[in-house]
C-alpha cells in the first residue's frame, strides 16, 4: 500500500507526464492534418520540435505550418518549465520537511529525562525499542544507517540521525538526563568506544552493551559497562533449558513477558509515600492485589528470593512483583 507521501511524489510526476503526451498527440495530430504527414513524420516532427533538436524538416512547411511549429515550440518550454518546477518542488518539499521534522525530533529528545538511549539500528536494536515501546518507556535511538531495521520501520520511534562514536551525538540523545544506554553495534571496538565515551559523559548512567568475543567482557567492564551480554551464550542457554527443562523454560518466558499471558515482572523502589514502609509483607496487601512478592533487595545486600511472610519491609527497598500489568501499585 503507497504511503501519503510517495503517492503525492506519483502525482507530482504524473503531471509533467500527462503535459508531454498531450504534447505529442496534438503535435503529431496537427502535422497531419495540416502538413498531410504520416503517423511516423508526424511524431518525428513533434518530437524535434518541442525537443528543439533541429534536425530540420522533412520537407519546406507552410504558413499554417510554421504557425503550428511556434505553437509547439512555445509548448515544449512550457513543458520543460513545469517538469523542473514539479522536479524542484519535490526536492524542496523533501528537504524542508526532513528539516522540520528533525529540529521537532531535537526539540523532542531535549524535553526526556530518565530515558533509554540504544546506539545501533539492527534486530538487537529494533528487540529493545519494542520492550521499551511495550512498556510505555521513553527511548531514543542512535542510527545513520538508512538501510537498518529500525530506520525502515513505521514506528514513530525517536531517531538520532549520527554516529554513536561521536560524543556530540550522544549529547544530542540526552545523555546526561538518560537513565541508560545500551550499545549494541556490529563491532565490540565500537561498543567499547561508546562505554568509554557514556561512562565519561555521565559517570552515573547504567551502561549496557554486547560483545562477539568473551575476551572483550573484562574490557568492556573495565570501561565501564554495568551489564555485559554475550547474545550467542543467553541464546544457547535459552535453547539449552528449553531441552532439560522445557516447563521451567516457558515459566521464566512469561516471567519476562516473552508469552503474552497478560504478566509482568515489575520492581518497585519503597519510598516515603509508601503505606508499606515497616510492615510485614503479610500484612501488605500485594498479594490481595493480585501481586506475588518474587524477592527482595536491600541497599548494598544481596537480593532475598521467596522472601517470609513476616520480613519487614523497609524504606528504599526494591521489591520484585509478578502480577498482571493492568494492575497498579499502591
Amino acid at each position: 500500500m503507497l504511503s501519503t507521501q510517495m503517492l503525492k511524489y506519483l502525482l507530482s510526476a504524473l503531471k509533467p507526464a500527462l503535459f508531454l503526451t498531450l504534447l505529442l498527440f496534438i503535435g503529431s495530430l496537427g502535422y497531419h492534418l495540416i502538413e498531410d504527414y504520416d503517423a511516423i513524420d508526424s511524431l518525428y516532427m513533434t518530437v524535434i520540435t518541442i525537443t528543439t533538436v533541429g534536425f530540420g524538416v522533412i520537407r519546406p512547411l507552410s504558413s499554417e505550418g510554421k504557425l503550428f511549429t511556434i505553437f509547439l515550440i512555445v509548448g515544449g518550454v512550457i513543458f520543460y518549465g513545469v517538469s523542473i518546477n514539479s522536479i524542484m518542488k519535490v526536492i524542496l518539499e523533501s528537504k524542508f520537511r526532513d528539516i522540520v521534522e528533525k529540529n521537532k525530533m531535537e526539540e523532542m529528545i531535549k524535553k526526556l529525562t530518565n530515558h533509554y538511549i540504544i546506539c545501533g539500528g539492527g534486530r538487537f536494536a529494533w528487540a529493545m525499542a519494542k520492550e521499551f515501546e511495550k512498556h510505555k518507556l521513553p527511548f531514543v535511538i542512535i542510527e545513520n544507517n538508512p538501510e537498518s531495521i529500525v530506520s525502515k520501520t513505521e514506528h514513530k520511534w525517536l531517531v538520532v540521525d549520527g554516529d554513536a562514536l561521536q560524543e556530540e551525538v550522544l549529547i544530542t540523545a540526552g545523555i546526561h538526563k538518560a537513565r541508560g544506554i545500551a550499545s549494541v553495534l556490529p563491532t565490540d571496538a565500537d561498543n567499547l568506544f561508546v562505554v568509554l565515551s557514556a561512562r565519561g559523559l555521565n559517570p552515573k548512567i547504567r551502561i549496557e552493551t554486547r560483545v562477539s568475543r568473551e575476551s572483550v567482557r573484562s574490557k568492556m567492564v573495565q570501561a565501564g559497562a554495568d551489564k555485559v551480554i554475550s547474545p550467542y551464550e543467553v541464546g544457547g542457554l535459552q535453547m539449552a533449558r528449553g531441552l532439560i527443562d522445557p516447563d521451567i523454560a516457558e515459566f521464566i518466558e512469561v516471567l519476562f513477558g516473552r508469552k503474552d499471558l497478560g504478566l509482568e515482572m515489575r520492581i518497585h523502589t519503597i519510598t516515603n509515600e509508601d503505606k508499606v514502609v515497616g510492615s510485614r509483607i503479610q500484612d501488605t496487601s500485594y498479594r490481595k492485589d493480585g501481586y506475588i512478592i518474587v524477592a527482595l533487595k536491600r541497599d548494598n545486600a544481596d537480593i532475598i528470593f521467596a522472601p517470609s511472610a513476616k520480613e519487614r519491609i523497609n524504606l528504599g527497598d526494591q521489591i520484585f512483583l509478578l502480577g498482571s500489568r493492568n494492575h497498579s501499585i499502591e
